[in-house]
């Protein structure tokens, strides 16, 4: 199962098991993954099940989304890929 690990600038750790085909991800608690984070977007990107995988899509965040320090808009996500909004980073495991 796919799991997205949140690492905080404080480096506290929050894991969360993707287990919806479409998970969001921004400052309001309206999201599937709150990020705590001034520089993340009110919906900033989401992450959506394509078959087996999973690709992360930014929704035109004002400060924008990297994946392993690439500005991106869209990625294919693969274990160990590192998505950072802000000084958040989300660690992105595949079991």
């Amino acid at each position: 199962m796919a799991r997205i690990i949140v690492i905080k600038p404080d480096k506290t750790r929050t894991e969360y098991h993707l287990d919806a085909r479409l998970i969001t991800v921004g400052r309001t608690p309206a999201n599937s993954i709150q990020i705590d984070d001034k520089a993340a977007s009110r919906k900033h990107c989401l992450i959506k099940a394509v078959g087996d995988d999973w690709t992360l899509v930014d929704l035109g965040s004002a400060n924008g989304t990297k994946v392993n320090g690439e500005k991106t808009k869209e990625w294919d996500l693969s274990d160990g890929d590192r998505i950072k909004i802000g000084k958040t980073v989300l660690a992105f495991k595949e079991d």
